[in-house]
Parts: structure tokens; C-alpha cells; sequence
């Protein structure tokens, strides 16, 4: 719900248990006032006294007598909508747009609009509205001297405790303007006791942990890399106290797969702001231009981290992703990437199939390797066309039908090789200067998606592909940094430094029309594993590669980071070869995913093919309504803890999956492990003790796992509720 007071030029936005509060100063800003758990009225002046009459004075433009602000107006630390830049203010500015060296930027209130829905973001991802439950507050905010506006919107949705918010730039002049900054969010809160939340990590350890007290100073983390990356997830929290069932917490991602920069500024006015955009840019915006930044979205909670991990997961299961075909999405894959790499031919290929099958596997992914001349990494990215000396893919497709199972092809869509048909006809169809060294990664540039004909030529090759044989599911992968960000399309005309926003909307633009041609196409993401898991991606790809590591020790760090942000129904998790662990295990832990293999086949043991068909079967009874849409829980912490603990409950809190992996060896001792968000007083069957119990029971006392344990030792435990003891 959204309200408007006129008397005190105030908006009151509610989402479920969560209020969001600022009003129009009389200097025209929009002053920011509250942001926490629903309260029922706001008193501006209790929360604007900064007890400092001195620092409300100010000088008007062209005068030389001094003003005073009447009410609590203190332009260099007030907590703000939108950070000056340029002026008094000295904190992370939201806006820096100007020419000439001016990039000083103020913007002022000019009117508003509450309406039902949500703004149309074209191929920029969005929270959908399934339902018709959005409601938007609309405000134009005018630069004092500068021919720039500001569309800046709040979206709400009811029943939900989040807020969306969207941007849009807009040069109603007729000169360029340059944005060397555009935030999609800014918060100001009027404390500085926050625990901050955040996911660092690598190639093939990806969203790892990272929990800090904010002290005084900025924090920053970023991508420069032209996609979400490795290195940090767009994705944090901030909150007094960061713990799983209790306190206060916020989340703040936005939807966007290339640069991103998160500024949380601690200041001496005891303040913190949380600043989240693209980063510094250099983008043109011509006279009559305007620039949609990309969405971004606050959650809340006010009790704890898991309660808000229920409320992301929900949201991104309702208005992020979208399911072509939920026959397809649960289908328990077998990808030939670890198997054989690019070592396959027809008969290879062929001899797989039968072993997948009685394995349970229901759709077979021929990874990278089938194209014209591609037998290693060197060579053919960006000629996408069968390689029929070296697969007959007819063949295996039929091969696959007959046995019931579908079939689906890797692309690697946004890259070229040097040694291809593509680049030998089109150099300038890569990004950077030919004049200068270039960098090759896996022996490969990276394709120019800021320029359309390169969408076009890539939207035919894969078209023609994609229409000529029966593929049911794509693997889309990136396996390179843009680290060398120069695109010779858009330096011909004069606008290279747009490339970091117009690249990855070519990157939109090219799935969203695949998507269309071809709507029974399940789509899965990867970039070199979980390169590009962000919520932008997800929009288009409903599930995506969550790493190329397979050591399901490494994964249970993974998954334990990755479940703070994503659903597990979009989590690629495969159970592979690496000898760590026993099937049991890797088969146990790939469930809290979506489940597949990443082996060779025709090497499985029949004692192996018989522990993969319990979990298949395992797959198909729950984990549609336990994993796919149920609620998680983590039980135990890898990183403070010898052990991961994790849970998924179904909806209606009749099913769960536990599973509890030792890490290092430990000694005899007591242990035992609270299930989280049982029926008090119901009663629940546990297949480990084969026992039955209350809620209450395994909340407060838990499941015996006292003894000793090995390393890696771990158990999968269901709990189903039954009527009668």
C-alpha cells in the first residue's frame, strides 16, 4: 500500500510488515525518514532534528543574505532518496551527469503519481506481476540547472516485504549530456551498528561467506569484468545483529548480469549509506535520450536471516523466473562435459545412453565439443554448425527419444575464436582494439553484444540450429572476463563509454528473441560455472551452472553461500566423479539442487548405478515440493561449525529433507540436530532412527547423530508427518 499525505507532502509505502518512509523537504529533496518494521505514523520533525540549528543555514542562488531551512534540513548529512553529487554532501553521490567538467547533480521534486501496476522495463529484467498485485509510486525530480530528469519509481507488491525501485534519466535538453555515475539505489539509515553480509569468491568457489562489522569508511564491493562474476555476487546484507531466526536484516541486490559497484559508506555523523549501481561509466546521452537503469530491490525482515531467505527465495520463484516447461525443469540430467570433454564421437555418444538411462537420467546434454572443427579449446567459437564427420546428432536425438529421454546442445553464444569462419570474416565483430595487445582467455575474444549486427548473425546461427533438430534444452555458457571493454562498433560512433550497459543488453536482447522462436526451450546459464548467477540472468534462465567445482566438500561450501540469495530450484547441481566422497554422499547433496550427473556413464559400477536410482527416486517423490518450491533452512554452518546441516521444507510442513555432512573427524560426543520449522504438534516418521516424534520434539531436543564420525561422513534423513504414532 501506498500513501500520500499532501499536508506534509509525505509517502508512506507499506509492504508486508516493512514501511518505508520520506516526504518533499521545503528545499524540494526528497528526504528520507524511516525504514524498518511497520509502524503506523511518522513524526517528521522527531526524526529530522539533528539537534544543529547553525548547520541549517544556506545561501539562495544570486543572493548574498542568509537563509535558514525551517524544518530539519541539513544538506551535508541528512539521510536522502538521492545523493547529491558535487555538493555539500560528501558521501557516495547517486547521480554524477553533466559536461564539461560540471557533473554537479541536485535534482528537486516536480510531481508524482500512485497507480496500480509496474513500470515496463522492455528486455531490462524485472520482477514480473504475475497477478496484478502491483502498486507503484511514480516521481519526477528536475536537476536546478541542468536540462535532466529523474523518473524515479517504487514498486510494492502485496503480501510481500520487499520494495522495487526504477530509474530512468532522461535529457530533455538538446545537448549531450555524460553520465559518469547512475546508482539504481540509495539508502540512508541513521545508524552505524550493522553487521554486513556479503559473497566474495573465485572460479569454482563461488559466494563464499564473508560476515564483517562496518566501521567507519566505505566498503566496496564490485565486478569490472563485464559480467556479475566470480569474484562478489551482486547480492549483501546489512543488519544489527546477523542471525538466522532473529533481528532485524536487510537484502539489496538488483537486476543486472554485467558491472556492478555496492558502496556501504559509514560516516562521522554516525550514518550509513548503501549505495548499488553499474559503477563508474562514461555514457552518452544525446539531447532527447534517456537512459533505464537497472532494477533494483530491497527485502526485509525483522526476524532473522532465514526469515528472509524465505521471503528472496519466494520472490525470486514468483517474479524472477519463469518455467517454459516444469516437466523439463524437474528432469534428472546427465551433461557429457566431465565424461569426455570434446573426446566423443558418434558411437561414444551412443554407448552412454543406455547407462544414463538405467541410471535415471531422462535428458542427455551434449556439452561443447559438436560444432565445426571443435575437438579442444582453440578453435570454432562463433561457427555454429554440426559437425556431422564428427557426431551424427539425428542419430543420438533418435537414440534419446527411443529411450525416453530429451536431448539438449551447448552454445557458448557471446564468444568467437580467432582460428573461426566468424572472425576471419568479421574481426571487428570482437571487443578490443586491434591495435593494441590483446588478452586471450581459453583462447578466445569475446563477441561485441553492444553491436546489432552481432545479436542478428548469432540469433541466425543458433536459430538454425535450434529449428533443424529436436533440442529440447540449451546450456548457454561465458567463459571469459570482458576485461578489454572496447567495442569498435560503438567507437565509431562516438559512445564507447556506453559499452558496459549496451553489451549486456545485447546479451538480453539475444536470449529474449531465442526465447520466443523457441518457447519450449529450457534455457540453462553458466559462465564458467557461477560467473553470471545473478537475479538479471535468472530472469532469462531459470536455472543456472552454480559452479565448475565438483568436490561436493568445496560445494557444500557453495551451496551454504549460495542459499542466502537463491533459491535451490535454480542451483545446477550435478553429482560428478571426483572420489572424495561416496555416491551415497554426492548423489545426497546434489538433491539440494537441481539434480543430474556429470560423468562418464559406462564407467558407473552396478552398485553406483543402484545408489543413483534410490535418489532418482528419491528426486521424483519430493523434490518438486520439498526442494524446488519449499522453504530452506540452514542447520549448521560450514564456516563456523565442522559440519554443513541444511533443510528443506515443503510449504504445507508435511515433508522434509535434512542432510548433515562431518568435515573434518571427530571424536565421540553428543550431537544432535534441531529440524527448523516443523508442526509443533504433529507428529513426523524420521527414516534415520525410524522413529516418530512431535515437531516440538525435533525443534527443541533434535535427531541423534551423537557418536563418533568420519570425515565427510554424512546422512540424508527424510521426515514425512503421519496421523497416529
Amino acid at each position: 500500500m501506498i500513501e500520500y499525505k499532501d499536508k506534509e507532502r509525505l509517502f508512506f509505502i507499506k509492504a508486508k510488515g516493512f514501511s518505508y518512509v520520506f516526504y518533499v523537504n521545503e528545499a524540494g529533496m526528497l528526504q528520507h525518514l524511516y525504514a524498518g518494521k511497520d509502524v503506523g505514523s511518522i513524526d517528521i520533525k522527531a526524526l529530522t532534528d539533528f539537534g544543529d540549528d547553525h548547520a541549517r543555514h544556506y545561501l539562495k542562488a544570486g543572493q548574498s543574505t542568509e537563509s535558514v531551512f525551517e524544518e530539519g534540513i541539513y544538506l551535508n548529512h541528512s539521510l536522502f532518496e538521492i545523493g547529491c553529487g558535487g555538493k555539500s554532501d560528501l558521501r557516495s553521490p547517486t547521480f554524477l551527469i553533466g559536461s564539461n567538467g560540471d557533473y554537479v547533480t541536485d535534482f528537486r521534486y516536480a510531481s508524482h503519481s500512485i497507480y496500480k501496476g509496474r513500470p515496463s522495463l522492455g528486455v531490462l529484467p524485472h520482477f514480473r506481476d504475475p497477478k496484478g498485485e502491483a502498486e507503484t509510486l511514480e516521481i519526477i525530480l528536475k536537476e536546478e540547472r541542468k536540462n535532466i530528469q529523474i523518473r524515479l519509481s517504487y514498486t510494492v507488491f502485496a503480501g510481500e516485504s520487499l520494495i522495487v525501485r526504477n530509474t530512468e534519466i532522461i535529457n530533455t535538453g538538446k545537448e549531450k549530456a555524460m553520465v559518469r555515475k547512475a546508482s539504481s539505489l540509495c539508502l540512508d539509515f541513521p545508524s552505524n551498528r550493522y553487521e554486513f553480509l556479503h559473497f566474495p569468491g573465485d572460479w569454482a568457489y563461488e559466494r563464499q561467506c564473508v560476515k564483517e562489522e562496518l566501521k567507519p569508511g566505505l566498503k566496496v564491493i564490485e565486478s569490472k569484468s563485464g559480467r556479475s562474476s566470480h569474484d562478489h555476487s551482486p547480492f549483501f546484507f546489512l543488519g544489527n545483529k546477523l542471525e538466522e531466526d532473529h533481528g532485524e536484516v536487510f537484502g539489496f541486490s538488483f537486476l543486472w548480469s554485467g558491472n556492478f559497484k555496492a558502496e556501504i559508506g559509514v560516516y562521522k555523523q554516525h550514518d550509513t549509506r548503501v549505495d548499488l549501481g553499474m559503477g563508474e561509466m562514461d555514457y552518452s546521452l544525446d539531447g532527447g535520450e534517456s537512459l533505464v537503469l537497472p532494477e533494483a530491490v530491497v527485502f526485509y525482515s525483522s526476524e532473522g536471516l532465514a526469515s528472509l531467505t524465505h521471503t528472496i527465495h519466494d520472490a525470486v520463484r514468483k517474479h524472477v523466473i519463469s518455467i517454459p516447461d516444469l516437466s523439463l525443469k524437474e528432469s534428472i540430467v546427465l551433461n557429457s562435459w566431465e565424461g569426455c570433454y570434446m573426446d566423443f564421437d558418434t558411437e561414444k555418444i551412443l554407448s552412454y545412453l543406455p547407462k544414463a538411462k538405467a541410471a535415471g537420467c531422462e535428458l542427455f546434454v551434449l556439452d561443447d565439443g559438436w560444432f565445426k572443427g571443435r575437438n579442444d579449446d582453440g578453435t570454432s567459437l562463433g561457427d555454429w554448425t554440426v559437425d556431422e564427420k564428427k557426431i551424427d546428432l539425428n542419430k543420438v536425438i533418435g537414440v534419446c527419444h527411443e529411450l525416453g529421454m530429451k536431448f539438449g546442445l551447448w552454445f557458448e553464444p557471446e564468444m568467437v575464436s580467432p582460428l573461426s569462419d566468424l572472425y576471419t570474416k568479421h574481426h571487428e565483430y570482437a571487443i578490443g582494439d586491434e591495435r593494441r595487445l590483446r588478452t586471450l582467455t581459453r583462447h578466445q575474444l569475446a563477441l561485441d553484444m553492444a553491436n546489432p549486427e552481432v545479436e542478428e548473425e548469432v540469433f541466425e546461427q543458433m536459430d538454425k540450429v535450434l529449428s533443424s533438430y529436436d533440442i529440447d534444452y540449451v546450456k548457454w555458457d561465458h567463459n571469459r572476463a570482458l576485461d578489454e571493454q572496447y567495442s569498435p562498433y560503438l567507437a565509431r560512433r562516438g559512445k564507447l563509454g556506453n559499452f558496459a550497459y549496451e553489451s549486456v543488453l545485447g546479451y538480453y536482447r539475444l536470449i529474449s528473441r531465442l526465447e520466443k522462436q523457441h518457447p519450449g526451450i529450457l534455457f540453462q546459464g553458466c559462465a564458467s560455472g557461477g560467473g553470471r548467477y545473478d537475479l538479471g540472468t535468472l530472469y532469462y534462465f531459470p536455472e543456472i551452472w552454480a559452479s565448475d567445482e565438483l568436490d561436493p566438500v568445496v560445494r557444500a561450501f557453495i551451496l551454504y553461500g549460495t542459499s542466502f540469495l537463491f533459491p535451490l530450484v535454480t542451483f545446477g547441481a550435478h553429482v560428478g566423479k571426483n572420489p572424495i566422497t561416496p555416491f551415497d554422499t554426492k548423489a545426497a547433496l546434489a538433491l539440494f539442487g537441481t539434480y543430474g550427473y556429470e560423468l562418464d556413464p559406462t564407467k558407473l559400477k552396478e552398485e553406483d548405478i543402484v545408489t543413483l536410482k534410490k535418489h532418482a527416486e528419491i528426486f521424483h517423490k519430493y523434490h518438486k515440493e520439498v526442494v524446488s518450491d519449499g522453504d530452506f533452512y540452514r542447520l549448521s554452518s560450514p564456516y563456523t561449525e565442522n559440519a554443513l546441516g541444511i533443510e528443506c521444507l515443503s510449504k504445507d510442513k508435511k515433508k522434509a529433507l535434512v542432510f548433515y555432512m562431518t568435515l573434518l573427524k571427530e571424536n565421540r560426543g553428543y550431537r544432535f540436530l534441531k529440524i527448523k520449522g516443523l508442526e509443533e504438534n504433529k507428529l513426523y516418521y524420521n527414516d534415520f532412527e525410524k522413529t516418530v516424534h512431535s515437531g516440538s520434539y525435533y525443534q527443541n531436543i533434535g535427531i541423534n547423530l551423537s557418536g563418533f564420525r568420519d570425515e565427510f561422513q554424512s546422512n540424508f534423513i527424510i521426515l514425512e508427518e503421519v496421523k497416529d504414532a
